[in-house]
């Protein structure tokens, strides 16, 4: 079998392989925001309705939401490179026939099989990134990693209006292929082949058993939960967001450009989650080399006290070395008087019920604590949403907020937003119940993921036809948001059972 290469750990995290992985990655999600502003041209000459659009948004998700788990469950046996490079060759393949289309039902119909080919790029690459890094460069590059749908939606809203007008949908279809191609080949040349769990000799569970492994474990079930809700708010806004514009009186290029930085604003929320987990987990393992360090010391003074003291004869005194009133093992340690006084305390506490003991101040402390960052970052991105979502939407009286209002609502709905996905792949991670069923974690979350933006942008598309405007979308948008904070609730209490 095949040994990772040890250089892939070292140098600089810009030169390692996990870097193409990414690229890949932005590659592919070109591909889910190339549509929106294809939308004005899609419904002109194809005689695309509104509710269609909505589906075509959608279907690129559609095989994910089926086959995640199973695409999840066998990509390691595939081979994690194998799997995404087949992804790449098929998507590249679907979008060129797309460009063929001159019916919504062929444009739909290679719109899954687009989405067929993102599931299988997408799936492996958290488990392929967890083979080429380790710990804070490996949470770094998770925040990245999250950051890569914004990133090419991004970059595919900002161009996508200037190749269309000029050039029409279907030369803009072909020109995301032959990116995809490009994608490809670097990824086959940068990418070592042979990085599976099975190379390390991690893999000694049949397949059935990790799969009823993770589905019998709630920590896979919660953050699949959080991301389905996550991505239906976010693909609901900025899918439509184009149309919503345009349907204000903006220009294509003009609304082009606001979707682009909307959706780049994602970004900042994605890596800043990498940054965020990687320096908690500097803490977290700061605080666990100190306590180590404490407990050898009063390990080695315990065995010193414990030497007989044959050597003390007549008149000497004895001598004990337990018994020392100001003696401490460290700097951190209370002085002996100090911590009778404490633990009497605590005692007092535990026999009182004092509100120190309490079931939401020991929530509120480890949510606080470096150990719960990621508590932190999923209760703050959901709060966000939901407050960003209704300022941008909503209407008293039939009237809006001014539009720069609205704007920085919708930026702040998209940027403090974006730390909820980077702090679910750096989850999906920490609460698989093995590190056999990470990959198999990965994949249930893809799947929900994938269901969320199914279902999300046609609810949306249907909610808007039947008041009449979008007005009640901040609605849809809120009520999923509030959601997400109850599981992230729950998320908590299980990094807080996973601590003891």
């Amino acid at each position: 079998m095949r040994e990772r290469d040890p250089s892939l750990n070292s140098g600089s995290l810009w030169r390692s392989p996990a870097v193409w992985v990414v690229v890949a990655g932005i590659s592919v999600a070109m591909h889910i925001g190339k549509l929106p502003p294809a939308v004005p041209a899609l419904r002109e000459e194809l005689q695309v309705s509104l509710v269609q659009a909505g589906f075509l948004l959608s279907m690129i998700q559609f095989a994910g939401m089926f086959l995640g788990l199973m695409v999840g469950l066998f990509a390691d046996v595939m081979g994690l490179k194998r799997c995404m490079l087949t992804g790449l060759m098929l998507l590249s393949l679907a979008s060129a026939l797309g460009a063929t289309s001159q019916t919504p039902a062929t444009l739909l119909l290679t719109r899954f099989f687009e989405g067929l080919g993102v599931l299988l790029s997408i799936m492996p690459a958290p488990s392929l990134l967890k083979q080429l890094l380790r710990g804070e460069r490996l949470a770094k590059m998770l925040g990245w990693w999250a950051a890569y749908m914004p990133i090419g939606a991004a970059s595919a809203l900002l161009a996508g209006p200037w190749v269309i007008d000029a050039l029409g949908w279907a030369d803009w279809w072909l020109m995301l292929s032959c990116i995809t191609l490009m994608a490809f080949y670097m990824l086959y040349l940068k990418v070592p082949s042979g990085i599976t769990s099975q190379a390390e000799g991690h893999i000694s569970l049949r397949w059935g058993e990790r799969l009823k492994m993770t589905l019998s474990s709630k920590g896979p079930w919660l953050i699949a939960f959080c991301f389905c809700l996550y991505s239906a708010q976010w693909i609901s806004v900025i899918g439509f967001l184009p149309t919503i514009t345009a349907e204000m009186g903006i220009s294509a290029t003009s609304s082009g450009m606001i979707t682009a930085l909307v959706a780049a604003a994602n970004i900042l929320g994605n890596v800043g989650s990498g940054f965020f987990l990687a320096r908690s987990a500097k803490k977290v393992l700061a605080t666990q080399a100190l306590e180590q360090h404490q407990a050898e010391l009063r390990e080695s003074l315990k065995q010193q006290a414990q030497v007989p003291q044959e050597g003390l004869q007549g008149g000497q005194d004895h001598v004990s070395f337990g018994a020392s009133p100001a003696f401490r093992t460290s700097p951190f340690e209370p002085q002996p008087a100090e911590r009778s006084v404490e633990v009497a305390s605590h005692g007092a506490d535990a026999g009182t019920g004092a509100s120190a003991s309490t079931p939401f101040v020991q929530f509120m402390r480890f949510v606080l604590r470096p150990e719960g960052m990621s508590a932190r970052l999923l209760l703050i991105g959901y709060l966000t949403m939901a407050v960003g979502g209704a300022l941008a939407f909503v209407q008293i009286n039939g009237v809006s907020l001014p539009a720069e209002w609205r704007f920085v609502s919708i930026l702040l709905f998209s940027c403090v937003g974006g730390i909820v996905p980077g702090t679910l792949f750096s989850l999906a991670v920490k609460l698989s119940p093995s590190s056999e069923c990470v990959a198999i974690t990965v994949g249930w979350m893809q799947q929900f993921s994938s269901m969320g933006q199914f279902f999300g942008p046609p609810l949306v598309a249907w909610l808007a036809v039947w008041v009449g405007g979008w007005q009640w979308t901040w609605g849809v948008t809120a009520f999923m948001a509030m959601v997400g904070v109850l599981i992230a609730l729950k998320v908590t209490l299980a990094l807080m059972q996973e601590q003891r």
